[in-house]
């Protein structure tokens, strides 16, 4: 059919109209595809104000992480594990629409996670032998992961950077190997669909790589010796204190994992953070944020945890953990807040 120049014209006009609304309409949809796609976030719900927080700032501190990711984590150190505090915080989770990861730490941070930490009773009744070969320690172990595993929280790490208790008392990590088994056990008997796992700490892995690059196949045997009993492999990586800026991290600083593991396992980076103080500084945890899509490419990632979310006065922390958050301790937003907050992971 012919048109007049001017019906051709409206109509042509209408039609592009018609495209653009379509294009718009498909762009959202891929929009909505890649956040749908993208490896989960988190955070570590530390308050603002931590450790004079109240509890209208630990309640804020949950609307907060709703704005950064899905995932929530609490990691509780088993000398001071108060199942009560934990059964709280995972409740406050599933109400706010987060999944919680919690973590039971058994070793102490202080003191390079070379020792065990204790709940003080148990130290007591522990005597001379404290190990992990101590058959009332790891009763109480068991018996600690257990109630936790009661809680049913979806992921549960139980030792949090243990490979430092094997790179300095080797025999102590076997014990605790054998141990971490038979709690695996016990969780899985509570709580089925609860994944359960322990982290690694990823700069010592590679430190020890570098020093010893003939043995990178021994180093693995540190992960790969809580197998089959691993349901996922646990990572905490804190890179300021070994390299000068974000720059300076090398393109396989991640991928170097799979030196150690199968590019199909599941990963979690349970605890990442740059500081704005110390060894870094506000711009360089931007830019360390910002290169994070880059050096994490290809690794089967099922959650990005970010290690504070606000910072903290803590005596056993130095500078570079007291200020890792994405915000102060009074409560303000420090710009790698929006920037982990627009991350896009594939």
């Amino acid at each position: 059919m012919l048109l007049r120049p001017f019906e051709a014209n409206r109509r042509e006009n209408a039609a592009n109209r018609l495209l653009t609304v379509v294009l718009l309409a498909l762009g959202c949809l891929a929009v909505t595809a890649d956040v749908l796609a993208q490896a989960p976030r988190g955070v570590a719900l530390t308050p603002r104000n931590f450790p004079s927080h109240t509890m209208e700032d630990v309640d804020h501190s949950f609307r907060l992480a709703r704005e950064l990711g899905r995932h929530a984590v609490f990691i509780y150190q088993w000398g001071e594990l108060d199942r009560e505090v934990a059964r709280t915080m995972l409740a406050k989770a599933a109400r706010s629409g987060l999944v919680a990861i919690a973590g039971l730490s058994p070793t102490t941070l202080d003191q390079g996670r070379k020792e065990l930490d204790l709940p003080a009773s148990l130290r007591r009744q522990a005597g001379s032998n404290v190990s992990f070969s101590n058959p009332v320690i790891r009763a109480s172990y068991i018996k600690a992961a257990s109630s936790l595993a009661e809680l049913k929280p979806p992921y549960l790490c139980l030792a949090t950077e243990i490979n430092l208790l094997g790179i300095q008392r080797l025999a102590e990590y076997l014990h605790f190997v054998s141990l971490y088994k038979e709690a695996y056990r016990a969780v899985k008997k509570i709580s089925p669909a609860t994944t359960v796992f322990v982290s690694f700490q990823w700069e010592w892995m590679r430190i020890l790589d570098a020093r010893a690059p003939a043995r990178i196949a021994d180093h693995s045997k540190l992960i790969h010796v809580f197998r089959p009993e691993l349901d996922l492999v646990g990572l905490t990586t804190y890179p300021s204190p070994f390299h000068e800026n974000p720059a300076r991290l090398p393109p396989d600083y991640y991928t170097w994992l799979f030196r150690h593991i199968q590019p199909r396992d599941p990963v979690m980076i349970m605890e990442v953070g740059w500081p704005t103080s110390g060894t870094g500084s506000e711009a360089e945890q931007v830019a360390f944020i910002e290169r994070l899509p880059g050096l994490l490419k290809g690794i089967n990632l099922v959650g990005l945890e970010w290690a504070l979310l606000h910072d903290v006065q803590v005596g056993s922390f130095d500078a570079n953990l007291n200020t890792v958050g994405l915000r102060y301790r009074d409560g303000r937003p420090k710009a790698g807040y929006d920037r982990f907050r627009a991350l896009l992971l594939r």
